[in-house]
């Protein structure tokens, strides 16, 4: 059955639901933020690899495994995305290290 008459009004917020929703959207900005920047430093990386500079890409990679660890420790990351995505660095810099190598 339909209702007739009034209509419903949605209820009211209270202070803290308000506050926390203004946190979350900070929150999702913050660490929308620090995964474009990893994004961007992968592709450094990558691109580092490409011109085949091992030496400078190996310095940066270090600086990269300590970047991922930090978004892992600050909650941005979960703990077995930032192990996954350190392993694949790894690999992808001793392909092509022994790919120069040859």
């Amino acid at each position: 059955m339909a209702q007739t008459g009034k209509t419903r009004k949605p209820p009211k917020k209270s202070k803290s639901v308000l506050k926390r929703q203004r946190q979350n959207v900070k929150k999702r900005a913050h660490n929308a933020s620090a995964l474009a920047s990893l994004h961007t430093e992968i592709t450094k990386f990558d691109t580092m690899l490409k011109k085949n500079e091992m030496e400078k890409a190996k310095a940066f990679l270090q600086e990269l495994v300590s970047f991922v660890a930090h978004l892992s420790s600050r909650g941005i990351l979960k703990k077995q995305t930032a192990s996954r995505k350190i392993s694949r660095l790894y690999l992808r810099f001793n392909k092509a290290s022994r790919v120069k190598a040859q």
